[in-house]
């Protein structure tokens, strides 16, 4: 009975690696603009998809890191500067891609953000990838082991009491309503 049982835990097992793992075909004819390059995620994503073989458009906010990442990538990856805060540079950018990818489909991945527990990034940028290139990607992603045994569970305790254990320490407002 056991032997069964651990023999179809094992099949799922090997038929689930084989589902997860199939690629995208043709991943050197696809775009992806990806904002916030300059630093953390949006550097390292970057990276990691120009060395798996997409075309990647890489928005940096100043040209110095538009530099640095173009120096430790292929000639798929491309560089554009953007500042968010300004109108004009928006504008250009977007004539930027436009002239790339034409009339092409492309993926848009903003890169900003909040990482203030993790040390891997790559944990959050493999997640990335896998969601971009495989034929079935997962409808939710863990990246690390808090967000499996912290976050997940926290998501369905009632609203109050995850409220309560997540602001546990932080400062009150003076003026509180």
């Amino acid at each position: 009975m056991w032997l069964y049982l651990a023999a179809l835990v094992g099949l799922y097992y090997l038929v689930r690696w084989y589902w997860e793992r199939q690629v995208v075909s043709h991943l050197r004819d696809k775009y992806v603009l990806i904002t916030g390059c300059g630093s953390g995620f949006g550097n390292l994503l970057a990276r990691q998809l120009d060395m798996h073989g997409l075309r990647v458009l890489a928005a940096c906010r100043t040209e110095k890191a538009a530099e640095q990442l173009r120096a430790q990538s292929s000639d798929r990856l491309e560089t554009v500067t953007l500042d968010i805060a300004k109108t004009e540079s928006i504008t250009a950018a977007t004539q930027w891609v436009k002239e790339r990818v034409g009339d092409r489909d492309f993926k848009l991945l903003t890169a900003k953000l909040l990482a203030t527990c993790k040390k891997n990034l790559s944990e959050v940028t493999d997640c990335m990838e896998h969601a971009l290139t495989a034929c079935h990607p997962h409808t939710c992603y863990l990246a690390g082991w808090d967000a499996k045994l912290f976050y997940l569970p926290m998501s369905y305790m009632p609203t109050f009491l995850a409220d309560a254990i997540l602001t546990r320490g932080l400062p009150r407002p003076a003026k509180a309503l």
